[in-house]
């Protein structure tokens, strides 16, 4: 009857005979051969008839099974096979076969046998370990580890030879990793050795062990073996190649013939493993090192490709602004390209002309337009492009301020002026000295204070509140009202010799309504911004709501027009849609087509004239004022409106 012979690792031997079924060996007692051997699974592996042998089976072990030192998931087995689980073996013993004259019956090996083997079988699964770790550091602790586990020493080192070392001399010599028996590093304050000795096995590459260093006539010159009270030593040398580059020094300073000659056996073939699996650890590092060199390379090489192609970019950018503003100032005829100012209709473009005559001079402009029309983007247009851009460019809405608060922020304070004065403070006059002041709404000005800005603009100077030091100042006055000052001075709510010395150089904006070809234009511009504005993509309308934005007349002109894109934007879904926009606009009735004073009959042809001009006027601006376009959705000849445009005398260039 076949039969597993178990040798335990406390040195007992069983003897278990096999059976018809499975035969299975693990941790757990349910196994017909349970064992205690922390390396081995639950239920490990078993042994079992199949095809008229015996076989090994593995049953999917946390660290596999070893039969004579090969791992195995399935094999035959044959009389005087090893089966290995961690420390446990177990024979194979086939006593009931009969003669076999192929086999000779192998009996259980002798203790020396079994040492050699156990220790081949250990140098295996060391070699396994050693060749499986990369990192130097970790790899270097992992030497240490297994050599004290061979020889049971105390401690152990690592010392590795630096490049100076190289050659005749040992050079420098570093602590590369130390270890003691619990598998912890050695602490600073005991890494005491004897470098006497290291050195020795470094110079001349032979390794060095005593059974007891302090009485071996080797070391009697040596201080450091009586000093540290070694009794044991055991040190190998590292080899690479020919050169030796280091050491394995293990020690027991308590225990005397604690190394043998087997011992040294070990560790000289680990040393061998070792040198191989640390040159080999080295190379990876270096070669980890350099594709991370590499890599961060091909990032810098990235980022600065990314960077050049921001700045290509962005003069690209440029070189297209610049691009459009000239194309701008050659449609528009102008000296330079006013890119902030949005518009392209006749009313437009003749105040841009305007503004070329304007700019470069630096006598005081006023500026006459309804509220909202963008009498401030004019002024930082006369100033932006005029002699004094570099300068500062100062507002003021002086009908936002009562006349005490509107002086002191013009003409500035002294402290103790007036209660709370705590400091002086310069008034806008000073602030805007060599720039531009742009006074909004001055129609609104009190007498009193309409009196002081003249004598400022008569003399040049500044008066702070509280103070009696005039000041002297150059600013260019730009000057801006919706309301007609030349109105204002026949009903005396204006001063005449004031409104001349603002008036030198006069521009009228004209009203959103005047300039209704400007609405697509003006309304792309502001849904693109507010879109980038928000992260997201300009959305398109639907078809008749842009009708209705050119048939509103647009009391708070470009102001209320921007207000109502972004409430369209605010309040649309995918597409613009026309219910989105305000009421008013919804249901906006032209004048001409509005209902008149019930009992009055209106003249028909001004009612004709007026839906006319209107019609005319909305042709034009759908169709980019293309007459022959305009002329067709009209449903007359081109001629035909040539004739009405010199009627009603409509500015339209093709």
């Amino acid at each position: 009857m076949p039969k597993l012979i178990l040798d335990l690792p406390d040195g007992r031997r069983t003897e278990t005979p096999l059976r018809a079924g499975p035969t299975w060996v693990g941790r757990s007692r349910e196994n017909e051969i349970p064992i205690t051997d922390v390396r081995a699974s639950r239920r490990h592996c078993c042994v079992e008839p199949r095809d008229g042998g015996w076989w090994v089976r593995d049953d999917g072990s946390r660290n596999g099974t070893l039969l004579n030192g090969k791992l195995v998931e399935r094999s035959k087995l044959a009389a005087g096979d090893l089966i290995e689980i961690g420390a446990t073996r177990i024979w194979f013993d086939r006593v009931d076969a009969g003669p076999d004259p192929t086999k000779t019956m192998v009996s259980p090996p002798t203790e020396r046998e079994e040492r050699g083997q156990q220790d081949l079988l250990r140098l295996q699964r060391i070699a396994r370990a050693l060749n499986g770790e990369l990192n130097p550091s970790k790899l270097l602790e992992l030497i240490l580890d297994h050599a004290i586990d061979i020889v049971r020493a105390e401690r152990g080192f690592v010392l590795l030879r630096g490049e100076a070392g190289a050659g005749a001399g040992v050079g420098k010599v570093d602590f590369a990793a130390s270890r003691n028996f619990a598998g912890e590093s050695v602490p600073g304050s005991e890494l005491d050795i004897s470098r006497s000795l290291a050195t020795q096995v470094l110079t001349s590459g032979e390794p060095v062990m005593a059974v007891n260093a302090i009485e071996d006539e080797r070391f009697r010159d040596v201080e450091s073996i009586s000093i540290l009270g070694l009794r044991s030593v055991l040190a190998i040398p590292l080899r690479e190649r020919d050169e030796v580059v280091g050491a394995i020094y293990l020690d027991n300073r308590l225990q005397r013939r604690a190394f043998g000659p087997d011992d040294l056996r070990m560790l000289e073939a680990l040393a061998d493993h070792a040198a191989v699996a640390l040159r080999n650890a080295r190379l990876f590092e270096r070669l980890a090192r350099q594709r991370e060199e590499i890599e961060a390379s091909r990032r810098r090489v990235e980022d600065l490709n990314g960077r050049l192609e921001q700045i290509v970019r962005g003069q690209t950018v440029e070189l297209e602004h610049l691009r459009d503003a000239v194309r701008a100032r050659e449609v528009l005829g102008t000296k330079y390209d006013y890119k902030e100012i949005v518009g392209r209709s006749p009313a437009v473009l003749q105040t841009l002309r305007l503004l070329d005559r304007v700019v470069d001079s630096e006598v005081p402009v006023h500026i006459y337009g309804e509220s909202g029309t963008g009498k401030e983007l004019i002024a930082r247009a006369v100033h932006m492009y005029g002699p004094r851009a570099k300068q500062p460019f100062v507002s003021e809405n002086c009908a936002a301020l009562t006349e005490t608060l509107l002086e002191s922020e013009l003409f500035g304070y002294v402290k103790g002026a007036f209660t709370g004065a705590d400091k002086a403070r310069k008034g806008l006059f000073e602030m805007a000295h060599k720039g531009t002041l742009f006074l909004d709404e001055v129609g609104d000005m009190s007498q009193g204070m309409q009196r002081k800005l003249l004598r400022v603009l008569q003399e040049g100077e500044v008066r702070p509140v509280g103070g009696v030091e005039p000041v002297k100042v150059d600013v260019r006055i730009v000057s801006a009202s919706n309301r007609d000052l030349q109105a204002m001075i026949e009903t005396g709510e204006f001063r005449e010799d004031l409104f001349y010395r603002l008036r030198v150089l006069h521009i009228r904006l004209p009203s959103l309504r005047e300039r209704k070809e400007d609405i697509p234009l003006l309304v792309s511009v502001f849904i693109d911004r507010e879109a980038k504005r928000q992260g997201g993509r300009p959305k398109p309308m639907a078809p008749g709501v842009m009708d209705l934005l050119l048939a509103y007349d647009w009391p708070g002109n470009i102001r209320e027009l921007e207000n109502e894109c972004l409430r369209m934007l605010a309040l649309s879904g995918e597409v613009i849609e026309a219910d989105v926009l305000s009421e008013q606009i919804r249901g906006w009735i032209p004048q001409a087509f509005a209902p008149g004073v019930p009992g009055e009959v209106r003249d028909l042809n001004v009612l004709v004239e007026q839906v006319e001009v209107a019609e005319i006027k909305k042709a034009l601006s759908l169709h980019e004022n293309n007459k022959t376009r305009a002329a067709d959705a009209l449903h007359i000849s081109r001629f035909a409106l040539q004739r009405k445009l010199e009627k009603h005398g409509i500015a339209a260039d093709d």
